[in-house]
This record gives C-alpha cells, structure tokens and sequence, in this order.
C-alpha cells in the first residue's frame, strides 16, 4: 500500500521505519503483561484496512433529499439541532455524513448512536479510523488487558500504531462504545458512490487522487489527503496545492468546467491558473507543473461518464470533509463540508437537489477535556470494578427478640381476695 510521504502516516508502526533492512532479527526484550499477552504481539497486530469503495443502492422509492454533513466530531447536540434545521424526516430524507463523528467533542457515543437510529449512510474519517483500529486492537490481542498494562505498552513503545495514545480519547471512545455502535461505524468505507439521478457524486472524507481510478484510489490517501504535492498526495497543508484545486485543474481538458469558487469570490490560487490559461493568449503562458498535470490526465483518462466503470478514471463531482484548516469550500465540482464545528464553527449540511446549504452554530470544545466520553469512561470503569469485586459470604443473623418486660404486680385492696390484717 502506498505511504503518505510525511511523518504522521497512522499505520505505520513506531520502529517499522528503524527496523527496515534488519531482515528477520527482533528485539530479545519483549515483555508481557499481567494476563499473559506477549508485548510482540500486541506490536504486530495490524487492523484490516476498511473497505475501499461502497456502491449503494435506494431500496424501494428513493428518498426525497440527501442530507449530507460535515464533520461531526463529537458535537451530538449540534448535531441533533441541525437535522432539526433540515426539518429531517426519516423514511423521506437520506442523512451521508462525510466522516469524522468521533473525538475530540464532548459526546461522541452520541453522535454514533444518533447516526446508527436514523440509518445515515456515512465514509470514514481518520479519526473514525483509530476509534476502529482502537477496538479491533482490544477485541484482539489486547483483550482482557487492564489500562495498568496497556500503560506499560505506551510507555515501552509496544503499542502497534505510531497514532495510539492512551490520553488521546480514542481509546475511551473504543473501550465504552457499545458493541451494537462500534461495529456501525466499523462498516463504513472510504468512499461513497451514489445511485441514479446522483450518480455524479462520489463522497470522500479527505478527498481523491485525480490520477487513479476510483477502483484504484488508496483508502489511507482517501481518509487523509489534503494537498497534491511533488512526491504525490499528502496531508500536510503545505505541500503543493489542494487536491480539489488539482481536480478542478484535471477536469478542464476533459470538456468540463474546471473553474471553482466560494460566495462569488475566485481564490487566489484560482486566479493565477487563470492567467496562466487564459485563452486569448493560448496555452504559452501555461508553466511547467500545468503542462504536465494536463498530459497525464490526458494520458490516463478513458472516461467521463458517471456510469463508467470505476476501474477507468472518472472524474466526479466529490464531496468531503477533514480539511478544518481551510474551512467550508463551496465549488463547482468539489464540496467541502468541514466548517470546523467542534473549534466553535458551524455544522454544515448540503442538501441534493437543489445543492442548498444549512448550519448551525458550535460551542467552541477545543482543549477541554471534562467530556461526555470521559464522564461515561469513568462511570464505566467503577461500575466495571463493582461487578468484579469479590462478595463476602454473609452469616444470616436472626434479630435478637427482647423479652417483655417484667411489670410489677399492684395489689388491689378492694380484691376479693384481699384479707385486710388485723391491727
């Protein structure tokens, strides 16, 4: 599987990169916990990769809207109060949430549990990632681990992704998360394509890669991509251009309208591609990198059609998430819904038909740590320590019955029985 080509690749392992061309020689130290567990093991485990690609269906009548909403993170009051907006009816509407419905905000059970009654469709995020990966790890070889040994894994350098902290909130999300939830939001894929009159659309979490086939994309570059630089996506901000900026560029050969912009306003990075392409001065002043973005669309490009298959390069209307950094990004072809909610932004939700707009305004949870989750993780570790408390056999001590008391006896002289002593 292609890396990333920056340091924070979620899967890969702390030593991997140390341990490269060492052959088959492992560490001599390795320890093991209270229950056992070998800490290679634990190191070793590798979760499954989500699923790359789900095609969906419409049962029976097809709905009337599909809601789609941007990173939830957390938020389920916000979260309730923007399908409220929506007027959301379920049955008639189809909620797609782009990812991202756990961490960092106060009640992500919530949002999860929210999302699973309501049927919402939904791709997954990076942060949905790890919570997964979290679970899988202590379903796995980490079952029946304390947080005492796991600590000890942390503190090693045994833990099996270099992303995995304890302190990080992930792992409480994973540790409490009903098991009827977790594995909802274990099936979500990476990508989305949708049937019939939206079949244009394709919905990601980061975004895509413009060269490669939808059959083709990488579901790691898919969770997180933010640009396209010279060594290929990556997520770091700083890296080349926006990957949306590169697939609005890629579509422009192919006959369609390559231009992108937001509340009327073209982006800088827009108007200088248009002055290198300006049509009255020909394709002279195109620089180099244009050129060559151009000749490899061209190249690998068989197909536009939305019905194409998608192992041939198809280039669809896309809408994502993940990028709070730039915020919400309206374009032509590309939709990006992160409009930063849990850093005290707005929840965004796009409507289809009509490609309407709705939000609601966020608490700013950024930094604070007296969260829902924490609250639940808590109350679940002491109810957890109360069942496995060992009970004492009680005795069954009968209440003590007092005798009742002895009253003295007063004669009575007008008794018949009484016989007055004579003087």
């Amino acid at each position: 599987m292609q890396k990333l080509p920056n340091k924070l690749n979620r899967r890969t392992n702390k030593d991997e990169k140390e341990g490269e061309g060492d052959g088959d020689t492992q560490s001599s130290e390795e320890t093991t916990t209270d229950n056992g567990t070998s800490s290679g093991n634990a190191k070793s485990f590798r979760a499954p990769e989500p699923e790359l690609v789900s095609e969906k269906t419409f049962t029976g009548t097809a709905p009337e809207r599909l809601i789609f909403i941007g990173d939830i993170h957390g938020c389920a009051e916000e979260f309730g109060k923007l399908l409220e907006t929506v007027n959301f009816k379920q049955g008639s509407d189809q909620v797609i949430l782009v990812g991202d419905l756990v961490a960092k905000g106060p009640d992500s059970l919530g949002v999860v549990n929210k999302a699973r009654s309501i049927k919402a469709w939904g791709v997954r995020g990076n942060h949905d990632d790890r919570v997964v990966r979290w679970g899988q790890f202590l379903q796995g070889p980490a079952k029946g681990m304390s947080e005492s040994d796991l600590k000890a894994l942390e503190d090693a350098g045994e833990l099996p992704y270099s992303d995995f902290e304890l302190s990080g909130g992930h792992y409480d999300i994973a540790s409490t998360m009903p098991l009827c939830d977790f594995s909802y939001l274990a099936q979500f894929s990476a990508l989305i394509t949708l049937p019939d009159a939206y079949s244009e659309w394709v919905v990601a979490h980061g975004g895509m890669e413009p060269t490669k086939a939808i059959a083709d994309q990488d579901p790691e570059v898919v969770m997180t991509v933010r640009n396209i630089g010279p060594d290929g996506p990556s997520s770091e901000k700083d890296a080349g251009d926006a990957w949306f900026e590169v697939w609005a560029d890629a579509i422009g050969p192919l006959g369609n309208s390559g231009s992108s912009t937001i509340s009327g306003k073209s982006s800088d990075t827009e108007k200088e591609t248009a002055k290198e392409t300006d049509p009255e001065e020909g394709e002279e002043n195109e620089n180099e990198d244009t050129k060559e973005k151009r000749s490899n669309i061209k190249r690998q490009s068989s197909a536009n059609s939305p019905s194409a298959p998608l192992t041939e390069i198809q280039f669809k209307k896309v809408i994502y998430g993940h990028d709070a950094g730039r915020a919400l990004q309206i374009h032509d072809i590309t939709k990006g819904l992160d409009s930063r909610c849990v850093y005290g932004g707005e929840l965004t939700a796009f409507i289809l038909p009509g490609e309407e707009l709705k939000s609601v305004p966020c608490q700013n949870y950024d930094g604070k740590d007296a969260s829902a989750d924490r609250r639940r993780r808590r109350a679940f570790l002491e109810r957890r320590a109360l069942s496995l408390r060992p009970r004492r056999k009680r005795r069954m001590v009968l209440p003590r019955i007092a005798p009742p008391p002895v009253r003295a006896h007063k004669v009575n002289p007008l008794h018949r029985h009484y016989k007055r002593q004579e003087m």
